[in-house]
């Protein structure tokens, strides 16, 4: 079974939601975090930091045939997948100018009736390795 999750970008104009089919856990060589840094040769350098061109870069980095990464459009509260079991949120840090990454444990499962839950269960920066 696939491990699905939503990729959200935000910056102070917009936030951009995609989602991740597999591979989607945070851990190991495969997951998120350890693949994020791969992106930054897509994105605009540092100091600048838009979310779209951000968005952009992970899809570029990322999408290897048809299928996995998919462009979710603007997120909101309301639109982040059914089953997903992450979520992670991207944002910009102007103090140290890097990307923030928070990591959202989202669901125990799969289907409408699996409570779901949203707890932060790390926040780093891309580079940065997820503790294991």
């Amino acid at each position: 079974m696939s491990t699905r999750s939503n990729i959200i970008v935000k910056d102070n104009h917009n936030s951009i939601q995609l989602y991740r089919h597999s591979d989607g856990y945070p851990n190991s060589e495969h997951g998120v975090i350890a693949n994020l840094a791969e992106v930054l040769p897509f994105a605009w350098d540092l100091p600048r930091m838009e979310a779209d061109d951000f968005a952009a870069a992970i899809v570029a980095a990322w999408k290897r045939r048809g299928g996995n990464i998919y462009i979710d459009g603007t997120a909101r509260d309301d639109t982040l997948h059914g089953d997903i079991e992450y979520y992670y949120v991207i944002t910009p840090d102007e103090k140290t100018g890097k990307w923030r990454v928070e990591v959202h444990d989202y669901c125990s499962g799969y289907g409408n009736d699996i409570p779901k839950k949203d707890k932060i269960i790390w926040t780093g920066y891309i580079g940065e390795k997820y503790p294991e």
